[in-house]
Formats: C-alpha cells, sequence, structure tokens
C-alpha cells in the first residue's frame, strides 16, 4: 500500500465510506462544451469525479497557453502531461514501433520479475487514449521491446482524497492474473511520487461506446457477435470468483479488426461466496439490487450485459436519465427498480426474449453467461457464422 501513498497529503485515519461510488457523470464530456462558468459547480464527491478531472485538466491547458486549440485533446497540452511526469511532446510511438497493437502476430510484451523496476524513462508516450474518474490513459511504447502498451496514470492524491488505494490495489491483484483474449491484460506497474502507472495491453483507441455514436444503431446479427465475445470473457472470470461491476460500452475496447476486450477492472471483484454491497459502477447500469441496497453477487454482470445489448440495438439504455439533479436521481432509481421493460416496434421477439432473461429485476432469475450460446437467439445467429 505504501506505493500509493502521495508524500504531499497524510494518509486518512478514517475508513472510507464505501455506500456509494457510482458515477454521475455524463457518459461523454465534449471539453468544448465545458461551461467554464460553471466549474466550480460540478458537486466535489466521487460521483462526480471525471467530470471534475475533466473541467480541472482542461482548465490547465487553457492557462498554461493562451493560444491553446479547443479543437485539440487537452490532455496531451505539455502543461497537462507535466503534471504526469510523461514526455510533453506527443511522440509518433506507432510509426517507429516494429509491432503494432493491431497486428496479431506481435509477441507478447516479455515479463519482467522485478515489474516495479520499470520507470517512466523507460517509455515513449504518445497520444492520450481516454480519461476515467482517477486514470488517465495513453498510449506508449516500452522502449526495450518496441511493445505498445497503454499507460494508465492515476494521481496518488487523488486517489487518496476519493478514499479508493483499496480499489486501485485490488483491480491490480485481479487483472494481473486474468488471461482470456477478451480481457485487457495487466502486465505491470510502477510508481514515483506523485502517480501510479499500470502497464496494460493496447487493444486498439475506439470502444463501443464510440462506435454507437457513429453508427447509431447495430444490426442483431452485429450485437450477437459482440454479445457471444463479452458473456465468454464475463463466463471465465465468473469462473474463478470474479465479478466485473462496471460492465458498459466505454468499457469494451473495439480494434479495427473488430475483436473486444473487456477493460477498466477499478470495480471488480473477487469473492467466490459474495456477499457485496457496494453501490458502485454507472448509473445507466445499476442493478435493482444495488438500489435497494440489498447484497449483489456476479448476476450484475448480467444485467449490465442485458442493458448493453439493448444499448446496441436501440441505440440508447432502457432506462437512460439525462439529468443527475437529486431528484431526477430518485426517478431513474425507481424506473429500474419498477419500471417495465420496454421495446421498439422494429426489435426482434426473439431479441427481445433474451434481454428480458438478462434484466430480470430478481437477479436469481438472470441467464448465467454459461447459457448465452445456447439461447434461440443467439443460436440462429451464431450458427450463420460457423
Amino acid at each position: 500500500m505504501e506505493a500509493f501513498k502521495s508524500p504531499t497529503r497524510p494518509t486518512s485515519q478514517t475508513t472510507a465510506s464505501l455506500s456509494n461510488y457510482v458515477d454521475y457523470t455524463p457518459r461523454r464530456i465534449q471539453a468544448s462544451s465545458i461551461d467554464r462558468n460553471a466549474i466550480k459547480e460540478v458537486p466535489s464527491n466521487v460521483n462526480y469525479a471525471k467530470q471534475r478531472r475533466s473541467n480541472f485538466y482542461h482548465q490547465i491547458a487553457l492557462e498554461a497557453d493562451e493560444n491553446f486549440d479547443e479543437k485539440s485533446d487537452y490532455m496531451d497540452s505539455p502543461a497537462v502531461r507535466r503534471l504526469f511526469s510523461i514526455n510533453e511532446q506527443v511522440a509518433n510511438v506507432e510509426e517507429d514501433s516494429p509491432f503494432h497493437a493491431l497486428n496479431q502476430s506481435r509477441p507478447s510484451l516479455p515479463s519482467f520479475p522485478q515489474r516495479s523496476n520499470w520507470t517512466i524513462s523507460d517509455f515513449a508516450v504518445g497520444h492520450n487514449l481516454g480519461m476515467g474518474r482517477f486514470g488517465s490513459v495513453y498510449l506508449a511504447k516500452e522502449k526495450r521491446s518496441g511493445q505498445l502498451v497503454a499507460l494508465k496514470i492515476l494521481k496518488k492524491q487523488e486517489l487518496e482524497e476519493a478514499e479508493v488505494v483499496p480499489f486501485l490495489k485490488r483491480e491490480i491483484e485481479i487483472q494481473g492474473h486474468l488471461n482470456h483474449p477478451n480481457i485487457t491484460r495487466l502486465y505491470g506497474y510502477f510508481h514515483n511520487q506523485d502517480n501510479v502507472y499500470l502497464v496494460l495491453e493496447y487493444a486498439g483507441d475506439s470502444d463501443l461506446y464510440t462506435c454507437l455514436e457513429t453508427f447509431k444503431r447495430f444490426s442483431e446479427a452485429e450485437t450477437v457477435n459482440y454479445i457471444l465475445e463479452i458473456a465468454d470473457a464475463l463466463d471465465y472470470m465468473h469462473r474463478l470468483g470474479v465479478f466485473h461491476r462496471d460492465i458498459k460500452l466505454e468499457n469494451i475496447l473495439i480494434s479495427k479488426e473488430g475483436g473486444l476486450k473487456i477493460a477498466d477492472f477499478g470495480w471488480a471483484v473477487y469473492d467466490p461466496k459474495p456477499r457485496r454491497t457496494t453501490f458502485c459502477g454507472t448509473l445507466d447500469y445499476l442493478p435493482p439490487e444495488m438500489i435497494k441496497r440489498e447484497t449483489h453477487n456476479e448476476s450484475v454482470d448480467a444485467w449490465a450485459l442485458g442493458i448493453l445489448c439493448y444499448e446496441l440495438l436501440v441505440g440508447r439504455p432502457p432506462f437512460e436519465t439525462d439529468k443527475v439533479a437529486s431528484k431526477d436521481l430518485e426517478k431513474a432509481y425507481r424506473r429500474i427498480v419498477e419500471a417495465p421493460l420496454e421495446f421498439p416496434i422494429d426489435i426482434s421477439v426473439h431479441a427481445q426474449n433474451f434481454i428480458s432473461k438478462l434484466l430480470q429485476k430478481d437477479p436469481s432469475l438472470r441467464m448465467k453467461m454459461s447459457d448465452i450460446e445456447s439461447d434461440p437467439w443467439v443460436k440462429s445467429f451464431h450458427m450463420m457464422n460457423v
């Protein structure tokens, strides 16, 4: 745990309240649409961490360069990159790398017995890939091997202030032991005075949410192919006693070849006899049992997969809310717990039946990941591709 402590802030002697770690931030933050006058109005709690971080780093970029181009990625401004102790100018790592991440024949990253021996000087850091509640991810090249990786950078002070250091420790322990073709690999981690760096498999620049924004909706055949890959990875995890707890389109990476990888294990937990009560995840994907503050198990991933399937086919989640005021959150909670599941008329009956098996209010009635491949709707498309 010492590796994750910030020297600039004493460790809190209080125990963090794990009652509510749900992300209420709008699912896509457009820098150009941020109201500079409203930055201070963003709530200070962990639920809005991503929005608050986005506002903060955008402001850093603006203050450092009055000529900052609003169309460029503020996370790649020299001022922001300095905060992460990475090279100030974006390195063109893909052009120089002999092993491009999308080349399926590339060798695996060599394993290092002393993983803590890595330092930031061992990596040439390219462009920003994305930002989450606590981490910022950059494309990077491990200089000795030439391997492209995704470098997830977390600031120690932010982790301590949000009291989520135990979650990071668990994320490293869990993801470091998972080995499945549809799960991003964690190769190791290292740290310096201010930051913790996770060295992850680079699976491409896009995710299913970005693709959905482009294409608006996916066909049933395309959706089945995606569901099969995700379900296979989840089944593997569940058999090991691991559940993800934050399955959503943004956390499903997609390569140019169309292969999927589950990412971001920040809320994942290992619990063979699950009795979890932590209220965590993303608002649109919350299962009823979490909202009712009941214990939950791996079936929360089944619910999330049902939401994801619905969103791919329809273009929006079934219980979506655009507002995050307290009264609107209560309405959203009630819809998730009480509202019937409704479908547009162009969604086939078989697809509706499949999603309904996952979106059962009673978690004990939800379809298991191991049963998905034998579902009639899935089989009807899967057999066509065999």
